[in-house]
């Protein structure tokens, strides 16, 4: 399973590192506990060891996955009519988010910047916040894989995901 010192993502959340293993009393009951720190928003969440495998709690992906998530990263070609390219897909996005997986976020990602620009007026508030939230996702975890600062980190997303 994991152990101390290691890097997890936690969906939602992003990646951080555990940094203890406690014994919890609780109602009576003795149960191990998870303490993972996730540095770029500053929170510690303590995770029962009964739940880990249906949290989606993982290890952080290897350092040769990164050319897979840079092209994950590349916006689509979009397909969709004016009429879609005006709705926002915030249900979607927040579902990919969700998964914990980095190149759900990617997707989200790459799907945003393309809508961004083909919108004259920028995205709707709830696809801004996704685009946010996904960009912070990797770059969560980009800090840890790559031991890259947060700059750094957002500087290759901000490469990856230009247009062709």
């Amino acid at each position: 399973m994991f152990k101390v010192g290691d890097h997890v993502v936690y969906p939602y959340h992003g990646a951080g590192t555990i940094q203890d293993i406690e014994e919890k009393d609780i109602l009576g009951e003795k149960l191990n506990y998870f303490v993972v720190f996730f540095p770029l928003n500053h929170v510690t969440l303590m995770l029962p060891e009964n739940r880990v495998k249906t949290s989606g709690l993982r290890k952080i992906i290897q350092p040769k996955q990164i050319d897979e998530l840079a092209t994950a990263l590349k916006p689509t070609e979009s397909s969709t009519s004016k009429k879609d390219a005006a709705r926002p897909y915030s249900k979607e996005n927040e579902t990919l988010l969700k998964s914990g997986d980095i190149m759900d976020a990617a997707m989200v990602i790459s799907n945003l910047t393309s809508k961004e620009g083909e919108r004259t007026n920028g995205l709707h508030m709830e696809d801004r916040k996704n685009l946010d939230r996904a960009k912070q996702f990797i770059v969560s975890e980009l800090m840890l894989v790559n031991d890259l600062s947060e700059e750094e980190a957002y500087q290759f997303i901000t490469d990856n995901s230009k247009g062709a």
